[in-house]
């Protein structure tokens, strides 16, 4: 049941952010086209800040989560019940926090901006985004119950049905009134139904969840989750104080322009980042209940394959960013947005190298390693910030990707996987890291290869782009193939796709029987 769980959540994920990233590349197109680049700047400022204001969640959400792995599987409900009371009593409070501090910080948004723009109903447009942040917190914790339940594929299905009716609204708004104001209300209204909607869809699956009576927490899981709360507040200090503080220090030292620019970029690469987050989040929940009931020599061996998985779909989406990506901001939002090739570059190997983490992230999370690494998480940020705001200022937006780089490749990588073998697996990290510089030395040169051949192609265009996605492709899927196909995880990995093709064509064949009745 683990593995068809699984591939129902991945095949989900694929197919809803696939769908929901069309769209959100539309409406961003439209809105690209339409109103003039400060707004996209200031979309993206105000997204990150509102990040940081996330802070209020403390990683409340991940520690509770982590404790309903095992009443899951030993269907004590009496426990599932008061984990989900707690839930409901911390996100209330979380939502309302949120509210309160977004609008103490209303009456200081021009600070963080260099060259205040003439956009009119700035603080208006902040307040949307604090709204949209705090009614996400009201109701959501009850599909965290279905995605521990391993069914993340049914809160997924809501959630990108309301991204991809809400993209539509805000594009018809946009085309038809140009009022960016219209545009967040869209925005916050589907994030407010989505989570009324997933609440239902959770109290239909758990009936339990509208008893009254509720017993308290296990003393012994109250204390765990303390201590991931601890945990995972640094993490969240840290990673709010990091990422998203990069837009404020481009804002701030270069100007709303250049993010809004930035923003492009990072739109496709977030977008791929969430399909890639989406595609192993939805195995968060089987890889914990994989931790509470197999051994450490299975646990490792599913975890060789989700690495091998992990470095090659992140190497083949690289190699086609690599190949393809200013042509595609060229096209999507116009020549003035393109970066020099430098820029794109290093752009695309942090995508890379961070995605590269991926695998080992999921099973930290699903084992609940918060503990043996919350100081990572502050390390990582202080080496970050500290060579952000020197470098933004010698080299502008490079600075802030090169200071990226640095802590990535430094801190993260090296820690998260010492961490995972030393802690989750109990073996040794030296094979770990065999593997992982196998990996992206190997990727570097598919990549070198493809973008050289890519360099030949005489056109451009559609064909141009076409032919160079051809060439990525082969070269990247092909080279792992040659590579890789004599070991034991490209065996796995095989044997993996055959049976969900089985299972999915039987499917498909058996509602074609049923229609042909």
């Amino acid at each position: 049941m683990r593995f068809e769980n699984s591939m129902r959540n991945v095949a989900v994920a694929w197919l809803g952010q696939a769908l929901s990233v069309l769209m959100s590349f539309v409406a961003r197109g439209v809105f690209a086209h339409l109103l003039s680049s400060d707004y996209l700047g200031l979309e993206s400022l105000f997204a990150n800040v509102l990040t940081i204001l996330s802070l209020a969640e403390l990683g409340v959400g991940s520690a509770i989560v982590f404790s309903l792995y095992k009443p899951l599987a030993e269907n004590d409900t009496a426990q599932v019940k008061a984990l989900m009371r707690l839930f409901k009593r911390a996100y209330i409070v979380i939502g309302v926090s949120v509210a309160v501090v977004g609008c103490a910080l209303t009456p200081f948004v021009d600070v963080i901006i260099k060259d205040v723009p003439d956009i009119p109903l700035i603080k208006l447009y902040f307040l949307m985004f604090v709204a949209n942040t705090s009614v996400s917190y009201f109701f959501s914790y009850k599909g965290s119950l279905i995605a521990a339940d391993q069914k993340k594929y049914i809160v997924s299905l809501v959630q990108y049905s309301f991204q991809i009716l809400m993209c539509i609204a805000q594009v018809a708004v946009l085309l038809a009134t140009h009022n960016y104001l219209l545009f967040l209300v869209c925005m916050v209204s589907s994030t407010l139904l989505q989570n009324i909607v997933i609440s239902a869809v959770a109290d239909r699956m758990y009936p339990f969840l509208r008893q009254r009576d509720v017993d308290p927490i296990d003393p012994q899981t109250l204390t765990s989750i303390k201590k991931n709360v601890f945990a995972l507040i640094v993490h969240k200090v840290a990673g709010v104080a990091g990422n998203p503080a990069n837009s404020i220090i481009i804002s701030a030292f270069v100007g709303l322009t250049p993010l809004g620019a930035y923003g492009n970029y990072m739109l496709v690469i977030n977008s791929l980042t969430r399909i890639m987050d989406q595609t192993f989040d939805a195995i968060t929940a089987p890889v914990g209940n994989l931790g509470v009931t197999e051994s450490k020599d299975y646990q490792y061996s599913v975890f060789r394959t989700c690495f091998f998985v992990n470095a090659f779909i992140y190497s083949v989406i690289s190699i086609g960013l690599l190949c393809l990506f200013n042509p595609f901001i060229a096209f999507a939002f116009g020549e003035r947005y393109v970066f020099p090739f430098y820029l794109e570059a290093l752009i695309v190997l942090l995508f890379f190298l961070k995605g590269m983490r991926t695998a080992a992230l999921t099973f930290t999370t699903a084992y609940g390693l918060f503990w043996f690494t919350k100081w990572k998480a502050v390390v990582e940020t202080v080496v970050l910030l500290a060579c952000s705001i020197v470098l933004v200022q010698v080299w502008g937006i490079t600075g802030v990707v090169v200071s990226g780089l640095i802590s990535t490749t430094l801190v993260s990588s090296v820690w998260e996987g010492f961490m995972l073998c030393k802690h989750g697996f109990e073996r040794s990290s030296k094979r770990y890291f065999a593997m992982f510089y196998l990996y992206v030395a190997f990727a570097l040169l598919l990549a070198a290869v493809a973008f050289g051949l890519c360099a030949l192609v005489p056109f451009g265009g559609v064909p141009g782009f076409l032919v160079k996605g051809v060439i990525a492709l082969v070269i990247s899927v092909g080279g792992f193939v040659a590579a890789f196909h004599r070991t034991q995880a490209f065996a796995q990995t095989v044997d993996l796709a055959k049976r969900f093709a089985a299972k999915l064509f039987g499917k498909i064949g058996g509602l074609s029987r049923k229609a042909n009745r």
